[in-house]
Parts: C-alpha cells; structure tokens; sequence
C-alpha cells in the first residue's frame, strides 16, 4: 500500500509539471500579411548544455526523487559544455543565424536587434521598450533548456537530443501577440503543455557512456534541435 507520503509526493510532481506550460496563441494569417519586415532579437547563448536523467527510477519516487535525478547529471552537464566548446557549437548563434535566412527566403525583410534580458531562458515581460527600427514585428526567442535528455525509465529511457525553446512573434506597433508558442523537442512529458516535435531516432543514444562515445554524433544531435525548432517556427510564419 502506498503511504500518504508517497502519495503527497506524486501529487506534488504532478503539480509541479503542469504548471511548467506557456500558454500559446495561433498564428493570424491576416497579421501575417501585413508582416513585410521582422525585427528578430537575437537569442540568448545557453549558459549550459543540460543532461536530464528523467529515466532514472529515482523520478518515479516523486519530487525528491526528480531533483536527483536531475541533479545527477552534473559531470554531463560539464562534459556536453566541453564537447559543444570544443565543436564550436553556440545555439544561440545557430538559431539567430538560420531564423534570419529562413524567414529571408521564405519572402520576410529582417533585422537583427539585440535587447538586454533579466533572464534569458523565457520570453521578455514587454516590448514597449524594444527598438524594431521600423519593422512591422518583434521575433522573440528564449531556450529554457538544450542538450540531451532521457524520458521514461521503463519506456524510454534512451538519452535523446532535447530542448525546449519559447517563440513569441509581436506586433509591433500595438504589441499585440501574433503568435506564441513553446515546442519541446525530443523530450516529451504527457503533464507539460507544449508542442512535440520527435527526435529522429539516429540520435538515440541507450545509455550515458554511448551517448559520450561518439562527440562528434552528440554534437551533430543538438545541431538537429535547433534546425527543427526553426523549421518548425518558419513553418508556422510562412504566408
């Protein structure tokens, strides 16, 4: 029999994750008719490549449990820094670039602006402040996380390329939201809302050590994450 304890702690997790969503707003296609010029900001650099042991048994014990098994990547989180370093790998620097010449291509005039952010991993509060110079939307981007993560002890627990990036596109003159929306790549989690966007299996690694084994696989696995999250953005934006 489960004790109220273990009970407490499951229905806390669940709390815990349902309240980790955004909510989301459609794309209006009449707004995006009179889009001809994007001021995109540019994103933010991750201040670290996170391993998240999700797969671990210790999540199925509840809160506690989860903050282990996240806690225990630690020497991953190091290693994914080292080897993204060492491939001169920059997310920040792969989304704002790629965004810029797929919005181009798809018919979209586009400026780079930077902004300062009190925290880069979410969307900004507010755009009254924000210089479009002259564009007729705002492009924000914020990775709340990126790098590697597993998903289910008994399901799923390969380690599999994972991100979860927020997307607001905003008008503005009136700073009216044309469009929002959090997409959770490779890592899917049924109590947190959020797009799901599949990571191709190549890129599943069965345990930690086969994940390090290949660096240059691992790399090419995060690349993978930015390039969907920006096809799927595009996609989302195309008139």
């Amino acid at each position: 029999m489960k004790t109220p304890g273990r009970i407490l702690s499951f229905v806390a997790l669940i709390s815990l994750l349902a309240g980790c969503g955004s909510s989301s707003v459609e794309v209006r296609p009449d707004a995006l008719t009179s889009t001809k010029k994007i001021a995109l900001i540019q994103v933010s650099e991750p201040d670290s490549y996170v391993g998240q042991d999700f797969g671990s048994p210790a999540i199925m014990f509840g809160v506690v449990g989860g903050a282990i098994a996240g806690g225990s990547s630690e020497n991953a989180r190091k290693s994914l820094d080292q080897l993204a370093a060492e491939a001169k790998f920059h997310a920040g620097s792969r989304f704002t670039n790629l965004l810029k010449d797929e919005l181009i291509k798809s018919g979209y005039k586009v400026d780079l602006i930077s902004v300062k952010r009190e925290n880069k991993t979410k969307l900004l509060e507010a755009y009254d402040n924000v210089d479009a110079s002259g564009a007729d939307a705002i492009l924000d981007i914020a990775i709340e996380s990126i790098g590697y993560a597993t998903e289910h002890p008994l399901l799923s627990p390969e380690w599999r390329p994972a991100s979860q990036v927020h997307v607001a596109l905003v008008d503005s003159r009136n700073k009216n939201t044309i469009y929002s929306e959090k997409l959770m790549y490779g890592y899917h989690n049924p109590f947190m809302s959020g797009t799901d966007i599949d990571a191709p299996k190549e890129y599943f690694f069965k345990n930690k050590e086969a994940l390090f084994a290949d660096a240059s696989k691992l790399v090419e696995g995060m690349k993978g994450s930015v390039d969907a999250v920006v096809g799927h953005v595009v996609l989302k934006l195309k008139k």
